[in-house]
């Protein structure tokens, strides 16, 4: 019996999906300035594999032409929400001692 999934609707129409069965969205950019030298885009993902259908979110990181893509699991992504906000909030403390 086949498995029938729905086709998600975040997918972009690039993405080519129906050949790879790994469905991409349109990754956004976290450029505040545009002229930094690491640029960083984010996504989502999901891989169509038997009865499971793994996803999560896709970081792009480049600082030249070949950009390095890390997909990492819904898990994870929810998980360095919580650790990045930490870092940062000590980075806050850190730099308005610093002042």
């Amino acid at each position: 019996m086949a498995i029938r999934r729905v086709h998600p609707g975040w997918c972009a129409p690039e993405s080519g999906c129906a050949a790879s069965a790994l469905h991409l969205s349109r990754l956004r950019p976290a450029a505040p300035r545009g002229d930094e030298v690491i640029q960083v885009r984010a996504g989502l993902w999901q891989m169509d594999v038997g009865r499971l259908s793994p996803s999560g979110v896709l970081l792009e990181l480049s600082a030249g032409d070949d950009p390095e893509r890390w997909p990492i699991d819904l898990v994870q992504a929810r998980v360095l929400v919580h650790v990045l906000r930490d870092l940062l909030r000590v980075a806050d403390d850190a730099a308005r001692r610093a002042a």
